[in-house]
């Protein structure tokens, strides 16, 4: 999946009558590969109606698509926009093929690659494409990096697709690839090797090898996930520059000038992607997992232990999200996302008001939420007190323990002034009366103890 959407240059002066959404550009632009070896694009005019639109659609590769990529045009001097150049993508037939995405050109050119490399499964251009507006005109992509399966990564000069360097790469393939924005350096992740490389692209040489955590050993051997996407962030928390990797169900932001990690962190799913979000309120990552869900995370300077967070999409019921796994995400400008899942379903999202409750919870400063009545207090805990004190009430008069002066005080006599046991026996002897007149044999029952317990019970 890549994206590219077209900025807009003067948001100020858009009426109403314009357009009626308030993202930060009028068209996105969204082109896809599929397993069937088809390439697709959508265009999504955000002046007019609010849906995607199917511009092409055509085979071109025998076999699965591996990995596509779009080129840096170079920028109008006039308004020094970026714009999208000659579309690539990579096949499981061990082709690459370079489409015009201005002129809805099927193929404009087909390079074979060795067969002693494998499979092309990830691919980048160095520089890569950018939506931002700089002072300067943003230079254009002068070549193209390509990771294979075998473990090489080949740097081809753009202009003619001749080889320019084979780097060593990675012990048992090449999972994926994200160039610099200067485009003088590159981040590749290992399928198997657990190693994430910097390579220095102007000395086409190593400049710097790190390792990742296993996630099993097995008879002696340690396995590592392969390193499923790695992405540049322009500005971190503090200024510098940071970068982003992921690998099973882990997520690392790491400090570019340091190495220090300002995000570590194990999700409940498998990540498939992931994106940076550069906003007003900071720096965020979303996050396209294996349930469904889509979570976003706040990306700090590290020195916290709590890590703020929260699912802008909650995970799929059940064990097997199936067809809704997020696959893919692209993050545009202002906080705005494409995703794509497994049922093949495109989607455009915001993600601002993920990013507004992330930030006014940290401004409530994480205390607990207030009670119905507003004023801070806990109603629950007025109830439970209140609840507690008619227990109380209840129970008084009923424990054995308690206070026999309300009972004893007057001795609760009737009208004849006669108390309770008077009045007992006074009703046994008419009764005994009764039926000796009767002729009635009188069954005398154990005699009951006269203790305080007794009598209270009487009362009650």
């Amino acid at each position: 999946l890549v994206v590219f959407c077209r900025r807009v240059s003067h948001p100020k002066q858009q009426t109403a009558m314009e357009s009626d959404s308030s993202a930060p550009f009028d068209k996105v632009v969204v082109a896809v590969g599929t397993y069937d070896g088809v390439l697709a694009g959508w265009d999504l005019e955000m002046t007019k109606k609010k849906k995607f639109k199917i511009s092409f659609a055509t085979p071109v590769h025998e076999g699965s698509v591996r990995s596509i990529v779009i080129a840096q045009r170079n920028a109008d001097t006039a308004s020094n926009i970026p714009q999208p150049g000659a579309l690539l993508s990579c096949g499981y037939d061990e082709v690459l093929r370079t489409h015009d995405f201005s002129k809805k050109i099927n193929s404009t050119g087909e390079v074979r690659t060795p067969a002693e490399f494998g499979t092309p499964v990830c691919s980048a251009f160095a520089p890569p494409l950018s939506f931002e507006t700089h002072n300067n005109p943003a230079p254009g992509s002068t070549h193209c990096l390509i990771g294979f399966s075998e473990g090489k990564l080949v740097l081809y000069k753009k202009k003619d697709w001749s080889v320019q360097h084979v780097l060593a790469g990675h012990d048992g393939g090449i999972s994926c690839i994200s160039v610099h924005p200067s485009g003088k350096i590159c981040l590749t992740g290992g399928e198997s090797d657990g190693k994430l490389k910097l390579w220095d692209l102007t000395k086409g040489r190593l400049a710097f090898v790190s390792k990742i955590n296993p996630f099993q050993a097995k008879g002696g051997r340690t396995s590592y996930d392969a390193v499923s996407n790695i992405v540049w962030a322009d500005k971190a928390p503090d200024g510098n520059e940071a970068y982003a990797f992921c690998y099973g169900n882990h997520i690392t932001v790491r400090h570019v000038a340091n190495g220090k990690d300002l995000l570590d962190v194990d999700l409940p799913s498998k990540v498939n992607e992931i994106c940076f979000l550069s906003v007003d309120a900071g720096l965020f990552v979303a996050a396209a997992c294996n349930d469904g869900s889509l979570p976003v995370l706040t990306v700090e300077d590290g020195t916290s232990e709590e890590r703020r967070a929260i699912m802008a999409i909650e995970p799929v019921d059940g064990p097997i999200a199936g067809e809704e796994r997020f696959k893919c995400i692209k993050s545009l400008v202002g906080g705005y996302v494409v995703t794509a899942n497994s049922a093949g379903v495109i989607s455009l999202m915001e993600l601002n008001g993920a990013i507004r409750m992330i930030t006014s919870n940290q401004e409530e400063g994480g205390e607990p939420n207030e009670g119905r009545n507003g004023n801070g207090d806990n109603n629950d805990d007025e109830e439970e007190e209140e609840e507690e004190e008619e227990e109380e009430d209840f129970d008084s008069g009923v424990d054995e323990e308690d206070d026999e002066s309300d009972f004893d005080a007057d001795e609760d006599l009737d009208e004849e002034g006669m108390d309770w046991d008077e009045m007992e026996e006074q009703a046994r002897q008419d009764d005994r009366k009764r039926r000796s007149e009767d002729g009635v044999e009188e069954v005398r029952k154990p005699k009951r103890g006269n203790n305080n317990n007794n009598k209270k019970q009487r009362r009650r």
